[in-house]
């Protein structure tokens, strides 16, 4: 008899532990409070780096890679109170990072040499780096280098709030740091940027329900579960809704954090510092409004905006399989104040960064956009909070944590999601090589 895994979360996660372990022939249930599959793919974006190796390797084992557009044409763009690329010249990493930025007109001759210093620096651990960067702000940390406040406002902080989820005042140095080695100073496709170019469930979702079905995989749809049932050692049982208690041999819990802590008994909350310390992690919001365009689409840029509501725009070029869908997406990240404004309010702050970002919009329509508002979209990555994320293994034998909020070392992304599940997978494949 096959050993059995119940997933809990038909997030990028869970789909990612689902698919890899059904392809070690483990017999999986994949539970979903929604009607659908995808989680938090349906509102913000997501772009695509090289360096998001798991990930674009997930796509390729569900045949979905060619949906992605890679170009060298594709690179950083700012907006809004400036404009500037940020180029990869065609040299090995991480030459081709340092002299994009030795080149880049969007920080000032001054700001240029002082970022070059720090960050050479940085990377070869001379003077060594602070013991405690991980608790500084990164703002005070570019400060520090001599980034001026103008260099900070117009390039820094538009790239804090696209990789980190918050303002350079909010966001740890480290994670800074770490995006920026991961980018532009490890080797030049890594820092490829990779733009869908269809929607999520054709470039996930729906190959991802192929394949598990094909596995005889159990994927259950509208089943929210209300408790995680534990004794001392492990977890005994999940029980949802409808009042069923589902049982297996392993547990992935690929949920978001807030709502794992909702379905853990206080006694498990209280007992064990592993889910304690859940309780301190937090999220920014998002607010996402995708747009349709009345001509032939642009082709695919991603856009960041500085000194505007919205902090930057992805543009996906010809939208294959659904020509219909917006390909235009805008995105708000770490403002709660949006979260209450009406979809008009939205609409008219949108159209007022549009004008002054983007030449010749007059063919982006409001009149289908689709506005997605997100309380959770992404983990808080404040000083700190690195050592609030728990492993994939915890107290219990039994039970994995999955998701973009766990210990992964990165930011939350699609990529810390994709690599958390196959992580949980890989546990339990080492731990029962067999499945049967």
């Amino acid at each position: 008899m096959k050993n059995t895994v119940l997933v809990i979360g038909g997030g990028p996660a869970g789909i990612a532990a689902a698919v890899r372990l059904c392809a070690k022939g483990y017999g999986v249930t994949l539970l979903e409070q929604s009607d659908r599959l995808g989680g938090r793919l349906h509102g913000v974006p997501s772009v695509l780096f090289g360096w998001h190796k798991a990930s674009l390797a997930l796509l390729d084992s569900l045949g979905t890679a060619d949906l992605v557009t890679r170009s060298d044409s594709i690179n950083i763009e700012f907006a809004g109170v400036h404009r500037a690329r940020l180029g990869r010249p065609l040299l090995p990493g991480p030459l081709h990072g340092v002299l994009g930025l030795a080149l880049f007109g969007g920080l000032s001759t001054r700001d240029r040499v002082r970022a070059l210093t720090q960050i050479e620096r940085a990377w070869e651990g001379v003077p060594p780096l602070p013991i405690d960067l991980d608790s500084r702000t990164a703002d005070r940390w570019l400060a520090e280098g001599g980034q001026s406040e103008t260099a900070r406002n117009r390039i820094w902080a538009p790239l804090a709030r696209f990789f980190l989820g918050g303002d350079l005042s909010e966001v740890s140095a480290s994670m800074l740091l770490r995006m920026f080695r991961d980018c532009f100073l490890s080797s030049r496709r890594n820092s490829a940027l990779a733009i869908p170019s269809a929607p999520v469930d054709a470039l996930l979702v729906n190959p991802a329900l192929t394949q598990l079905k094909r596995a005889d995989a159990s994927v259950r749809l509208g089943n929210p579960v209300s408790q995680i049932i534990c004794d001392a050692e492990k977890v005994t049982g999940v029980g949802v809704e409808s009042g069923e208690t589902l049982t297996a041999d392993w547990y992935v819990a690929a949920i978001p954090h807030h709502k794992l802590r909702a379905v853990l008994s206080d006694r498990t909350l209280t007992r064990f510092s592993y889910f304690e310390q859940l309780t301190r992690l937090t999220d920014s919001p998002a607010v996402t409004i995708h747009f349709k365009s009345a001509q032939a689409p642009w082709p695919p840029r991603l856009v960041l905006l500085s000194g505007l509501t919205f902090h930057w725009l992805v543009t996906h070029g010809a939208v294959k399989t659904e020509p219909s869908l917006p390909p235009m997406s805008l995105v708000s990240v770490g403002n709660k104040d949006l979260l209450a404004y009406d979809d008009q309010h939205l609409l008219q702050l949108a159209r007022s960064d549009l004008n002054r970002a983007v030449p010749d919009c007059s063919h982006i329509t409001d009149g289908e956009a689709l506005i997605v508002r997100d309380s959770h979209a992404c983990l808080s990555l404040c000083p700190g909070s690195s050592t609030l994320r728990p492993l994939e293994r915890g107290p219990m034998a039994n039970l994995l944590l999955a998701g973009e909020w766990t210990d992964t070392g990165l930011p939350s992304c699609l990529e810390s999601a994709v690599r958390s599940g196959e992580r949980c997978a890989a546990t339990i494949v080492a731990h029962n090589p067999s499945p049967r």
